[in-house]
């Protein structure tokens, strides 16, 4: 009988294959993009129109944050697949294959390479979608995230103005027999704003991951994962409410400083108030951007874990998202067994007696936030209700505290509303005029 033959062995590891990363030169180019996206972002956030773009920026950020969550769970990752190889085999996801940019295409410079001669009418119409590209989804998604942020909480801002307009002027006229009507609508606008805080964070979170604004409506959806995740959500609403407390600050320390600069002229105090707005925003656009960040994990992680739990199904799951956990096979994969201590105590607040004791906690966390801009607008009231109907990091991180005579808080509303509706005009109608010129191409 023959033997089989003798295989030797190597005696060491064979050498891994070096995985593909950042060359020095792009590395330093990042490093120096981080600082000019971020003062450009802070120039964005002087006004109430850019900064929707702003907001628009960040969802494409937590959705990418989101992506690469259920990455790093996955066997693409333990096979030695980097997350650029992953987002780049589908063209759905290959935008995300570097961080987001305020005005061009992701990784712009390579319309200029390889490119097959073609008419140059064509050649200047790719030029200019890669040019305006980021610009354009930035505004699109920042106009639908503005639009169901303010539709949800505009109500309460509205009343918490209303009620502590109408207190001060009853009291300037004496008329303490109707005290109980500003002090009732305002507590009804602190109580609705309260439930909307439950809600909202994780509603924008999945908007932003499924880049579909009427996602964020999904009411039964985002409460099952905000039921799954309440331990995360308290903590993510706690930082909230802390991060709120400096943000409230800085409108309390304008006036002081204003104060102190000896200002004369409209053009001086111009200045100054943009200036300081500047100054600030380099506070407020990291902060907006981190409790995005954070949202978008928690519902990442409430959102698999209900998947693998078969608590979702996954028809009711957005076409990115199910896109996404198919190709990484995570929507067959079993949740690991949880034995430290920390997910004991996040599986008791799961249970009835916890989601009580999570909700009550929560409800006092966002009450205090209301009382601290309570606290804010007695001692510094800003013209035209903005610190009532406008939180920067709950709404638009919209930091711009002129005074009203010398540029009208209206007409900045105005202006926004106006361009709004003209953005979102031009998209659906180029998207109609595309549509039928493809229709008519089809073959009968």
């Amino acid at each position: 009988m023959d033997l089989p033959p003798v295989i030797t062995q190597p005696t060491t590891e064979p050498t891994p294959a070096p995985k593909p990363g950042l060359s020095a030169g792009r590395w330093c180019w990042r490093v120096f993009l981080f600082p000019v996206k971020l003062l450009i972002g802070a120039t964005f956030c002087q006004g109430m129109f850019a900064s929707v773009m702003v907001l628009g920026w960040t969802h494409r950020i937590s959705q990418r944050i989101a992506f690469k969550h259920w990455w790093k769970r996955s066997q693409h990752r333990e096979q030695g697949g980097t997350f650029r190889e992953f987002l780049n085999e589908e063209d759905a996801t290959a935008g995300h294959s570097f961080w987001p940019n305020w005005f061009v295409e992701q990784d712009f410079l390579s319309l200029f390479q390889s490119r097959p001669a073609g008419e140059g009418g064509q050649q200047a119409w790719d030029i200019f979608r890669g040019i305006t590209a980021s610009l354009r989804r930035n505004l699109v998604l920042g106009i639908q995230g503005a639009f169901n942020v303010f539709l949800l909480t505009l109500p309460a801002g509205l009343m918490w103005w209303f009620g502590w307009d109408y207190g001060w002027n009853l009291s300037f006229f004496k008329g303490y027999e109707q005290f109980s009507v500003g002090v009732s609508i305002f507590a009804i606008g602190s109580l609705l704003f309260v439930g909307v805080m439950f809600y909202l964070p994780l509603a924008q979170a999945r908007q932003s991951v499924t880049g579909d604004w009427r996602a964020f409506w999904n009411v039964d959806l985002v409460i099952r994962i905000l039921r799954s995740q309440w331990i995360w959500v308290l903590m993510l609403s706690g930082f909230l409410a802390l991060l709120c407390l400096p943000v409230l600050g800085l409108q309390l320390t304008l006036p002081n400083l204003s104060e102190s600069q000896n200002i004369e002229t409209v053009e001086q105090a111009k200045q100054f108030v943009t200036n300081y707005s500047y100054y600030c925003a380099l506070f407020v656009l990291p902060a907006f951007v981190i409790t995005r960040v954070l949202a978008a994990k928690i519902y990442a992680h409430g959102l698999l874990r209900g998947v693998q739990e078969g608590k979702i199904e996954l028809t009711e799951l957005a076409p990115p998202e199910h896109a996404v956990l198919e190709r990484l096979n995570l929507h067959r994969s079993k949740p690991p067994v949880l034995q430290h201590w920390f997910w004991k105590i996040a599986g008791w607040l799961g249970s009835r007696i916890g989601q009580f004791f999570s909700a009550a906690i929560l409800f006092w966390v966002w009450l205090a936030l209301v009382a601290a801009i309570v606290f804010t607008q007695f001692l510094s009231y800003h013209e035209a209700g903005r610190g009532w109907w406008n939180q920067q990091l709950i709404q638009l991180p919209w930091f711009q505290y002129m005074p009203t005579h010398i540029q009208p808080v209206g007409e900045e509303v105005s202006s926004a509303l106006f361009l709004a509706l003209l953005v979102m005009t031009l998209r659906y109608l180029y998207q109609f005029i595309h549509e039928t010129i493809r229709r008519r191409q089809l073959p009968d």
